[in-house]
């Protein structure tokens, strides 16, 4: 489980459709931030649905998806929003952190993977 945020999109060599390939990291100008196997419950039951819902995206348990920075821009307003109910202290963390990535996603005009 993971979000990659993309700094820019020059360096992928392939993609699966339209989710870019790792190998994340450094090579491919990308940030990784690794969540824990058992969040996957929780993010699948609270983020999942809303989040396919508002963004137009196919993320599915144990799936993987590509938010460009058009979605990036809707992912971002439902964290924010998200963020101001009562939530999991895990799940807070993780949003936090897919906010930060879905503004810099916009900012840079590249998008976020997430895989859940």
């Amino acid at each position: 489980m993971m979000a990659v945020l993309f700094h820019d999109l020059d360096n992928i060599e392939s993609y699966y459709g339209n989710i870019p390939n790792g190998p994340y990291g450094p090579k491919t100008h990308s940030e990784v931030y690794r969540m824990h196997e058992s969040d996957r419950d929780p993010m699948d039951e609270d983020f999942t649905d809303p989040v396919n819902a508002i963004c137009g995206s196919t993320l599915g348990y144990g799936d993987v998806d590509f938010f460009d920075a058009r979605q990036c821009r809707l992912l971002a307003a439902w964290l924010e929003t998200r963020l101001t109910q009562p939530i999991d202290p895990r799940l807070a963390e993780i949003y936090r952190r897919l906010d930060d990535y879905a503004r810099r996603a916009v900012q840079y005009g590249t998008g976020v993977v997430i895989e859940l």
